[in-house]
């Protein structure tokens, strides 16, 4: 294989994977290298509709107040042209009426706030941002397997499918694979002779059935609802107001329960969930699009930082790194803060092609602490279901029970909720919940003022 440049200047570098992580680290490689291409086999979002590449782009998706943050610094324009055109602008205490262990979290102003839209219309306006970065080029091809040095100890680039252009291979001084779940980078690396990354799964068997409505009649006190499943129950849904005057809906089921695909029956699997007002909600409201159905398997993490030695010049990140449930809608925001470590551990280096080995283990090892942050507490929540499957920590149980008493009094505890939230939107880190005050508020007894109101009589409210 041809040598790709060793000093230098950064002349080029390549991404694998034209959605959401990858449009992200071709903003940020375009800082750092003269030349960056984005190479994606199904086009790059044209427009704000669903991808073949994307297929979960149908159901709701969460951007979390941090995602938000890092979008609005890489794109300064972002957040303003997303309202314009049309999404919600919603404060998590005060906009989401949630009902979530068998009780209605407390409605306040936390300060907290995300934006709801749809998953095609954010990812087409960065990718209309980034396409017109000038030293960005977004290439439609396959990318067949990596192309390497004699030695086989770095990556040069990418073998693709022949272009029109010229020949197969595509050189780079750096190549990153944001390729989603279906990466094949495993099975490059065992053909360059490395081993291939160990994985950790938690099975989770979800199914989403979502389609868009026009709201009917009335008003509402929310611009989202949700509407989380506790175990043992299987069933969950969720409505979010979204760009266009819209809601989108989407009703899920966990471990074998499906929605329903036909009209009748998605009504009546809205009808049997713990609370009827999602029912009641798209009962009157007018459907707009067929009814879209996706099923996601199980959690996958890739331990490339356990991969000794991995090659040189060659990273990996997003879903094909680590593949997150998608209840929790943490995989956005995720993405984003992996590109602000792939631009700190850039802008930490010398800014010459030649520096840009080792980048690999500190690139990874990087990503490891983002990932925990998210992968143990939403496993934890996974395995309250017995059907789950996967490595059961240690201790679980009173992580559950805890953290079961910690929901429960976010019916009427703000503090406990802003905590809560503050960790859910990875503003804080999951430790935050285990903080003396926080725990001194979990673990006393129901006995002041505030506590008039048992969960026992919120729960009765609930089931009325």
């Amino acid at each position: 294989m041809a040598h790709g440049n060793s000093s230098g200047a950064r002349h080029h570098a390549v991404v694998i994977g034209g959605g959401l992580a990858g449009l992200l680290a071709a903003r940020v490689l375009a800082d750092h290298f003269e030349r960056v291409t984005l190479i994606e086999r199904d086009g790059v979002a044209p427009e704000p509709r669903p991808r073949k590449g994307v297929p979960q782009g149908n159901h709701v998706h969460g951007l979390l107040a941090k995602g938000q943050e890092i979008l609005s610094q890489l794109f300064p324009d972002l957040v303003h042209a997303l309202l314009a055109g049309g999404a919600v602008c919603g404060d998590m205490g005060r906009d989401f009426h949630w009902h979530h262990f068998g009780v209605w979290k407390a409605r306040f102003d936390s300060g907290i706030c995300g934006t709801l839209l749809t998953r095609p219309f954010l990812e087409w306006h960065i990718a209309e941002r980034v396409r017109v970065l000038p030293n960005v080029r977004i290439l439609e091809a396959a990318v067949d397997g990596l192309a390497f040095d004699p030695g086989r100890s770095r990556v040069t680039g990418v073998r693709i499918r022949p272009q029109a252009d010229g020949g197969s291979a595509l050189m780079a001084d750096l190549t990153i694979d944001a390729s989603g779940r279906g990466s094949h980078t495993p099975q490059w690396l065992a053909a360059l002779g490395y081993s291939k990354p160990a994985e950790s799964i938690v099975k989770v068997d979800v199914t989403y059935a979502s389609r868009l409505y026009r709201p009917g009649p009335g008003k509402r006190d929310w611009k989202g609802l949700l509407i989380s499943s506790t175990a043992p129950d299987k069933t969950m849904a969720a409505i979010f107001a979204v760009e266009g005057d819209r809601w989108l809906v989407t009703l899920g089921g966990l471990h074998g329960v499906q929605p329903p695909t036909d009209e009748a029956g998605y009504l009546a699997f809205a009808r049997s969930l713990p609370v009827p007002d999602v029912y009641r909600a798209i009962a009157t409201a007018e459907p707009l699009t067929p009814i879209a159905t996706h099923k996601f398997h199980s959690n996958i993490r890739r331990h490339y930082d356990r991969v000794k030695p991995f090659p040189e010049r060659f990273l990996v990140m997003g879903d094909a790194f680590c593949s997150f449930n998608p209840i929790y809608g943490q995989g956005m925001t995720v993405s984003a803060r992996e590109a602000m470590v792939l631009d700190q551990v850039l802008r930490g280096r010398t800014g010459t092609a030649a520096d840009l080995d080792g980048l690999p283990a500190s690139f990874h090892n990087k990503l490891v602490d983002i990932i925990d942050s998210a992968w143990g507490p939403t496993t934890g929540e996974d395995f309250r279901h017995k059907e789950a499957v996967g490595d059961r920590l240690p201790g679980m149980a009173l992580i559950h029970w805890y953290t079961g008493r910690l929901h429960e009094r976010c019916a009427y505890d703000t503090s406990l909720a802003l905590a809560f939230y503050r960790v859910m939107h990875m503003i804080d880190p999951p430790p935050a919940l285990f903080r003396p005050p926080v725990m001194a508020r979990v673990l006393r007894k129901l006995q002041t003022p505030v506590d008039r109101v048992s969960i026992h009589d919120l729960r009765a409210g609930a089931r009325r």
